[in-house]
């Protein structure tokens, strides 16, 4: 039930605006181009000097005073791969050119540009330094430590949201890791215990971090690491044993810590024994339950008000579907239906409260409900 709530999530559209996918794909490219900078940045800048300066010995050294600068640029290139673009000069230094620039282009710089062309074509030989750029120019965004199935999910429905992620992940063999790839979100391989880990993932700047891994001691300890770097951001932790979740919460600033078999048994103990349950969880030791209900002749509910129904049962209607037959005011379904709406049998309704109040006024209804 939590995993098909979760995809259930992903799959909404929330309404929420968000960035021009064009401007991502920008963002995405520039990083990368600062990432590739960052590794041949040097030799490019070499590259580019020795030809600007070769363009500047030929104008001034040679036989065209007026040669323009990109001929000149021309005819520097033209060395680096060994080929003379005129005769052997009569100019001392256009000589020393003439051998040192073919020398240079076969043992320096022509390495460069295949360099360069590798990185360009196969991206993943520069992914942690593409990575690390975009996170470090990230601010507001989530953190998740942790790519499983709970991570992966947890990632999809942010994404949804329209939150910018990154992720760290320490299993490179992880099956999601190409999911995250192909969305564009940056990916940080290694042990977020490492404090630095959590730098390059920008957690001064996050909004965020959700420890999600299946290891309650590291969680702990990357939750704690996040705390002291980071002292304002807000912590989502998994733990598996509740007891100590409830512990931490309470002793640590921990914003939230939770254990998924926690949250995950009110859901599965509730749809075993209870129809039409949609979620349940146990707020302040109460369990409350979403349920899918029939409005039925003669019942509780039947011919009363939306807002009266709240009023008096202690319950919330999310969702009111209309009887097939149903006309005029009421010929629409909606989420959060207006409060002035009345209940005709045959109404189908998405009802949240207490699951002891659900199970009472469900009693009521079935004991005084009349044959259609």
């Amino acid at each position: 039930m939590v995993g098909a709530t979760v995809t259930s999530l992903a799959e909404l559209d929330t309404g929420r605006p968000r960035r021009a996918p064009w401007r991502d794909r920008a963002w995405r490219e520039w990083c990368f181009a600062r990432a590739i900078a960052r590794r041949i940045g040097l030799q490019l800048a070499l590259f580019i000097a020795v030809l600007f300066a070769g363009a500047w010995m030929f104008r001034a050294l040679g036989e065209e005073p007026d040669l323009p600068v990109i001929k000149g640029v021309y005819y520097t290139w033209s060395l680096l791969f060994a080929q003379p673009p005129f005769a052997f000069p009569d100019s001392p230094w256009l000589r020393v050119l003439f051998f040192a620039v073919p020398i240079l282009g076969f043992s320096f710089i022509i390495d460069s540009i295949v360099e360069l062309t590798r990185l360009v074509r196969d991206r993943r030989l520069s992914e942690q330094s593409w990575c690390r750029i975009m996170a470090q120019s990230l601010h507001d965004h989530v953190i998740i430590v942790g790519l499983g199935k709970l991570g992966y999910r947890t990632f999809q429905v942010l994404r949804r949201l329209g939150h910018r992620v990154v992720v760290i992940e320490q299993d490179t063999a992880k099956p999601f890791l190409d999911d995250v790839r192909a969305e564009g979100s940056p990916i940080i391989l290694g042990d977020a215990r490492r404090e630095a880990l959590l730098e390059e993932a920008g957690i001064s700047k996050a909004r965020a971090i959700i420890v999600a891994t299946s290891n309650d001691l590291s969680n702990l300890e990357i939750a704690l690491d996040a705390r002291r770097v980071a002292p304002n951001v807000r912590v989502v932790l998994r733990m598996f044993d509740q007891a100590m979740a409830d512990k931490i919460a309470g002793v640590s600033n921990i914003h939230v810590a939770m254990s998924q078999s926690w949250i995950s048994a009110p859901a599965f103990a509730t749809a075993a024994v209870e129809p039409g349950v949609v979620s349940s969880v146990i707020l302040d030791n109460q369990l409350i339950v979403l349920q899918r209900w029939t409005i039925r002749a003669g019942g509780a509910l039947a011919g009363v008000t939306i807002a009266d129904a709240m009023t008096r049962h202690g319950i919330a209607i999310i969702e009111r579907k209309p009887a097939p037959a149903a006309t005029s005011l009421n010929a629409h379904g909606s989420l959060f239906p207006r409060p002035d709406l009345t209940l005709e049998p045959g109404d189908q309704i998405l009802v949240q409260g207490r699951y002891e109040t659900m199970a009472e006024l469900r009693a009521k209804s079935e004991a005084h409900a009349r044959p259609a």
